[in-house]
C-alpha cells in the first residue's frame, strides 16, 4: 500500500492509506485475532459480497488487499474496516468508523498536509528527473558549444585584426 498514513489509537499506530484502507494485520494483532478469521465468517461473506454488488466492485475478493514487504499485510476497503474493527472491539470501531469518515471527507488538517507533501515531493522528483535529462543533454553538447565559441572567437579576432590593420 502506498501513501501509508498511521494514526495513534490507545498509544500506537493504525495504518490507513490516503484513500481510507486499513491495515487489518496489525490491528488484529493487538487484540489477539488474524483477519484471515473474520474474512472466512458466514456474514462476512454474505456481507463482502452484498458491498461488492452495492459498490460495483464485481468480486468481493477486490476489497481485501494482501502485500508483502514493509507496509505489508492484509489491507481492507474502508467499509470493510469499520465491519472488521467491531468484530474486533466496539470501541475501537466507533474511533476507526470516525477516523475512516474524516479521512475521506479530507477533514483532517494533517491529511490535507500529508497530500499536499506527496504532492511537492512528486514535482520535485519529476522536475529533477526532468533536469537529469537536460544535465546529460548538456554533457553531451557542451564540448560542442564550446569548440563553436572558440570557432567565432578566433573568426571575431581575425575579422577585428583585419579591420585595426586597414
Amino acid at each position: 500500500m502506498s501513501n501509508v498514513i498511521p494514526f495513534n489509537y490507545q498509544g500506537q499506530a493504525v495504518r490507513f492509506n490516503s484513500d481510507g484502507w486499513i491495515n487489518a494485520t496489525d490491528v488484529a494483532k493487538r487484540f489477539g485475532k488474524k483477519p484471515v478469521e473474520w474474512l472466512r465468517l458466514p456474514d462476512t461473506v454474505k456481507y463482502s459480497d452484498a458491498l461488492a454488488r452495492h459498490l460495483n466492485v464485481g468480486e468481493s475478493h477486490l476489497l481485501v488487499k494482501t502485500s508483502k514487504g514493509r507496509a505489508g499485510g492484509t489491507w481492507l476497503h474502508p467499509k470493510l474496516a469499520v465491519a472488521f474493527a467491531r468484530w474486533l472491539d466496539v470501541d475501537f470501531a466507533v474511533w476507526c468508523d470516525l477516523h475512516i469518515d474524516a479521512l475521506l471527507r479530507g477533514e483532517l488538517t494533517e491529511k490535507r498536509q500529508f497530500d499536499r507533501a506527496c504532492r511537492e515531493l512528486r514535482d520535485a522528483r519529476e522536475l529533477a528527473s526532468l533536469n537529469g535529462r537536460e544535465l546529460a543533454r548538456w554533457k553531451q553538447k557542451k564540448s560542442g558549444l564550446i569548440q563553436q565559441v572558440e570557432y567565432w572567437r578566433d573568426q571575431l579576432q581575425m575579422t577585428l585584426g583585419l579591420d585595426s590593420a586597414a
